[in-house]
C-alpha cells in the first residue's frame, strides 16, 4: 500500500480487526453481490461502493497488506492534530484535547474525513475519543481517583437508538442513532504516573451504531503544577523557610508532605541552599508501593 488512507476499512467491511480471514471474505461477497454492477445496472452509487468495498477487502485479505494498513492507522491515530470547532458526524468529540468543562483546545480525530460505511444497517463499532486530564501533583504521585467529564456519542433516547420515531425520522437525532452527551467517568490514577502517559479505558469511548461494539477513551495525562512541591523523578522537592535562629541553633520543625506532616530535625548552623533527605516520602515508583525521598530545601528568613 503505497499511500495512507483515511478510509477505515474495517468499518466499510462491517468487520473489526479481530475477525478471521475466512468471515473477511464472507462479509467481502455479502457486499460485492450487493453493489456489483452487473446487479445495480446504471448505478453510480453502487459503483463507487462495489469499489470501495474491493479496495478494503484487497487490503485485509493480504496479511502484509492488513499489517502495514493496521501500522500506519495506529500512527495516526496517535499522532496530533489541530485543534477544531464543534464535533460532527463524520469528526467524533475527542483528539488529546480537554473536556468541555477544560479550557485546553482538542485535535482533531485521525479519521475525521473518513466516509460513511457503504452499508447504513451494518453495525459498526463507534468512535475511539482521546482527550487530556488534569492530573494534580500528590495525585500522580501517590495515585488516586478523580472524576472526568466529557462528550461522546451514545444511543438516543428518544429512539432508543433506531433513528426513526412511527414513520418518520427521529427529532432528537435527525436519524443518526445517536447523539452527544456529557458523562463523567471516575478516573483511577496509577501511583507515580508520568506526565504525558496515555491511560486506556476500554468501551468508554463513542457508541457504535446498529449494535456494534463502542470505541475506547484514551487519557493522556497532564500533571499540574503544584505550589509548593517539585517532582523529579521519583523525588519531591519542597522548599522551606526557616528563622536564622532555628537555623543557627537548630531543632524541630514540622513540615508538610504530599499527603500529611511529619517532624524533621533541624540541623545546627543551617546554610541557604542545605538539603535534608526524608526517605520514603517521595513519589510512588514503577506503580509499586515503594516511594522515593522528600527532599527539604532550606531558605533562611532574613533579621
Amino acid at each position: 500500500m503505497a499511500q495512507p488512507t483515511t478510509r477505515n476499512y474495517y468499518k466499510i467491511l462491517g468487520i473489526t480487526q479481530k475477525t478471521s480471514k475466512a468471515d473477511i471474505k464472507k462479509r467481502y461477497r455479502e457486499l460485492a453481490r450487493k453493489y456489483h454492477p452487473d446487479t445495480n445496472a446504471g448505478s453510480k452509487t453502487a459503483e463507487d461502493k462495489f469499489k470501495i468495498v474491493a479496495e478494503a477487502y484487497e487490503v485485509l485479505s493480504d496479511a502484509k497488506k492488513r499489517k502495514e494498513y493496521d501500522r500506519q492507522q495506529s500512527y495516526q491515530k496517535r499522532a496530533p492534530r489541530r485543534p477544531t470547532g464543534q464535533p460532527n458526524w463524520n469528526s467524533p468529540p475527542g483528539g488529546f484535547g480537554k473536556g468541555p468543562r477544560d479550557s485546553q483546545k482538542g485535535y482533531e480525530e485521525p479519521f475525521a474525513q473518513e466516509p460513511e460505511p457503504v452499508d447504513p444497517d451494518m453495525p459498526t463499532s463507534g468512535f475511539d475519543l482521546q482527550f487530556m486530564v488534569d492530573v494534580p501533583l500528590p495525585v500522580a504521585a501517590l495515585g488516586g481517583t478523580i472524576p472526568y467529564s466529557y462528550e461522546k456519542y451514545v444511543r438516543c433516547e428518544e429512539c432508543e437508538g433506531t433513528g426513526a420515531q412511527a414513520s418518520d425520522e427521529c427529532s432528537e437525532c435527525q436519524g443518526k442513532q445517536l447523539i452527544v452527551r456529557p458523562v463523567t467517568l471516575d478516573v483511577k490514577i496509577p501511583p507515580g504516573v508520568a506526565d504525558n502517559y496515555t491511560l486506556a479505558f476500554i468501551k468508554e469511548g463513542g457508541e457504535g451504531r446498529n449494535g456494534g461494539p463502542p470505541g475506547d477513551l484514551f487519557l493522556r495525562v497532564c500533571i499540574q503544577p503544584h505550589p509548593k512541591f517539585k517532582r523529579i523523578k521519583n523525588d519531591i522537592i519542597h522548599e522551606v523557610t526557616i528563622s536564622s535562629r532555628l537555623a543557627e541553633e537548630g531543632g524541630p520543625l514540622e513540615v508538610e508532605t504530599l499527603n500529611a506532616t511529619t517532624i524533621i530535625q533541624v540541623e545546627e548552623e543551617t546554610l541557604v541552599g542545605e538539603e535534608l533527605r526524608v526517605p520514603g516520602e517521595g513519589s510512588a515508583i514503577s506503580w509499586g508501593k515503594k516511594r522515593g525521598d522528600l527532599i527539604i530545601k532550606f531558605n533562611i528568613e532574613e533579621d
